[in-house]
């Protein structure tokens, strides 16, 4: 997984980028240690440099919160991931002032870090979850619906389950289990198998399509 960590505070995110590392990350910094950044805020806008958030990139951005306090410009590297749609996990206190914590997939402690980066992006984790209802809303809007979407692992494959409340047609049932197939498989870039069901809920059953 490649995940980009950012900070409030100049090298907070060292020990926890090395941590990430050793457990087996691809690693990338908003503010590498020792790089020369000169008047510019991050390494994406310092002359010559690349910002490493680019789209289908990065799989997580963590923001890395030593301390409480307000938000600092340190840390613009997560408002980058708001505003691009990344993941975003919070270690540390939130940012006092702000709804940067309503944004995250994830708010945790500094040592459950480590745990808290498996959960966000496992196959059935919220990421992954939040890609799939991102991706089927809009065909389930035509519908005036609001799916329900769960992620089950059984032997290894992950098993989609969107259900509704209404019978769509055939057409429509093909789309929105494409799209959550396609989103699934994007967002774990397919290192999982998935296999997609719709099912429409009844008052008293929920009968699979």
């Amino acid at each position: 997984m490649k995940v980009l960590v950012t900070e409030s505070v100049p090298a907070a995110g060292t020990v926890p980028g090395a941590m990430l590392a050793l457990d087996g990350h691809n690693v990338v910094f908003c503010h590498p240690a020792g790089a020369d950044v000169g008047p510019a805020p991050c390494i994406g806008l310092a002359v010559g440099g690349r910002c490493p958030l680019r789209p289908g990139e990065v799989d997580l951005v963590v923001d890395i919160r030593p301390a409480p306090g307000p938000f600092t410009m340190r840390e613009a590297g997560a408002m980058c991931a708001v505003r691009t749609g990344t993941p975003l996990l919070i270690a540390g206190r939130p940012p006092t002032g702000s709804t940067l914590a309503e944004e995250a997939v994830e708010v945790c402690e500094q040592d459950e870090l480590l745990a808290a980066c498996a959960k966000a992006v496992a196959p059935t984790g919220p990421v992954v979850r939040r890609a799939v209802i991102e991706a089927v809303a809009p065909i389930a809007r035509r519908l005036r619906e609001t799916p329900d979407v769960r992620l089950l692992d059984v032997e290894g494959a992950v098993h989609i389950h969107v259900s509704l409340l209404n019978d769509p047609d055939d057409v429509v049932i093909e789309d929105i289990r494409r799209a959550a197939w396609l989103a699934f498989t994007r967002a774990t870039r397919g290192r999982v198998q998935a296999v997609s069901h719709i099912a429409v809920r009844t008052k008293s059953t929920s009968r699979p399509r």
